[in-house]
């Protein structure tokens, strides 16, 4: 339910895009409860090795393009080899040809803390990428959380652009074979002249622009010099608490949401005397 409920914030449905399959073809039955059904359980190593040539075959009479690999049985199946799951959660292999992603089992994904707090987010992230590859209408876009002694920068849409005259975290479309990261970076240096480097990946947003799919990737990001707007917009330094009183775009307002309640816990443990343990957006 997870994978389907994650695709369809793109307006996509599984089967839209994938074509669905199990490395093991029949249900691995566990123990009878007393005067019950039987048990379910995780499939054997042997289970799973005698079902994979009847996997192989199933991919070679497909030809896809990628693979993805959900949790630990599937992974291994399709690799031959075992996998460490969450450190290898959203790797990415070459098998005859084509990629294989493997990801943490959504079952599974709740027990790795440091992996589930932005395990949603990395499943939206891919589904986008590849729904962009396969030809759908999903746009791309990025924006920077740039922090400086606790208040971030923001930039407003001047006239003539779309949403004019509402506030955003400065950042643009993703173009043509150009990486999240690289297509940031270019951003902020055309539209602030000024060069950054860019952090992790803190929140990922989906909107419906015109009706169709836009999916905003936030990262943080540091800025190696001084802000100098290449098409005089005004640019602002906030607090988290003001941001909410802005006229945000969508996606921005819900991040700048996160932000604020982030900033919210803090004073609050501040004020009891604990510290804050936050992962953020």
């Amino acid at each position: 339910m997870t994978l389907r409920r994650e695709i369809r914030r793109l307006g996509l449905d599984l089967e839209d895009l994938f074509y669905l399959t199990n490395a093991v073809k029949c249900w691995p039955a566990g123990t009878a409860r007393s005067g019950g059904a039987p048990t379910n359980r995780s499939p054997r190593r042997s289970e799973a090795a005698r079902c994979r040539p009847f996997l192989l075959a199933e991919l070679a009479l497909l030809r896809p393009r990628v693979v993805v690999a959900v949790g630990a049985v599937a992974a291994r199946a399709i690799l031959g080899t075992p996998v460490r799951f969450p450190d290898d959660h959203g790797r990415r292999f070459r098998v005859d040809a084509r990629e294989v992603i493997v990801v943490l089992h959504p079952a599974n994904a709740s027990r790795h803390r440091s992996v589930w707090p932005h395990y949603r987010a990395s499943l939206l992230a891919l589904f986008a990428e590849l729904a962009r590859a396969a030809g759908f209408p999903v746009v791309e876009a990025t924006a920077a959380l740039v922090e400086r002694q606790g208040r971030y920068l923001v930039t407003r849409r001047g006239p003539g652009q779309p949403g004019s005259g509402s506030w955003e975290f400065p950042g643009g479309k993703r173009e043509a074979g150009e990486s999240l990261e690289a297509c940031l970076s270019r951003e902020l240096r055309e539209e602030l002249g000024v060069e950054s480097l860019v952090g992790a990946r803190a929140a990922v947003v989906p909107v419906a622009v015109d009706g169709h799919p836009v999916v905003v990737h936030f990262f943080r990001a540091t800025l190696l010099g001084r802000v100098a707007p290449r098409e005089g917009q005004p640019v602002r330094w906030t607090t988290p608490a003001s941001l909410g009183r802005l006229p945000l775009l969508p996606a921005d307002r819900e991040v700048a949401a996160r932000l604020g309640a982030k900033s919210a816990l803090r004073a609050r443990r501040s004020a009891r005397g604990g510290g804050a343990r936050d992962r953020c957006p």
